[in-house]
């Protein structure tokens, strides 16, 4: 089985959100289910967890450009915003569209040494 052409990690976010947008404009894509009726006055509250990711050099500076441009276009936002969007699209793919998305984005690991 051959594997499709890589594409750098930009395009291959830019796919998965142009694919999240043909879905959302089709009506496919998965809603978020409406809360339980329960006590009018209590909104439940969220509770936040902290965590840190290692990013490759490259995929940081993208990260950067996008913020970037974000902003020269209006959208003020910090780089963990946007790694929660990228995650909250990814969600939405379907099973085929995540493993490709994933497949085109993750770099194979390298090859361990071998001694004779």
């Amino acid at each position: 089985m051959s594997s499709p052409a890589k594409r750098s990690n930009a395009e291959a976010l830019s796919a998965a959100a142009d694919e999240l947008k043909r879905r959302r404009a089709a009506g496919t894509a998965t809603e978020t289910p409406k809360p339980k009726p329960g006590k009018p006055g209590k909104a439940k509250k969220v509770k936040t967890v902290r965590c840190s990711v290692r990013l490759p050099e490259g995929e940081y500076r993208e990260l950067a450009k996008l913020r970037k441009r974000l902003g020269r276009e209006g959208v003020s936002t910090k780089k963990g915003k946007l790694v929660r969007a990228g995650l909250m699209l990814l969600v939405l793919l379907d099973r085929t569209d995540l493993k490709a998305a994933i497949r085109d984005v993750i770099a194979p690991e390298p090859a361990t040494r071998q001694t004779p």
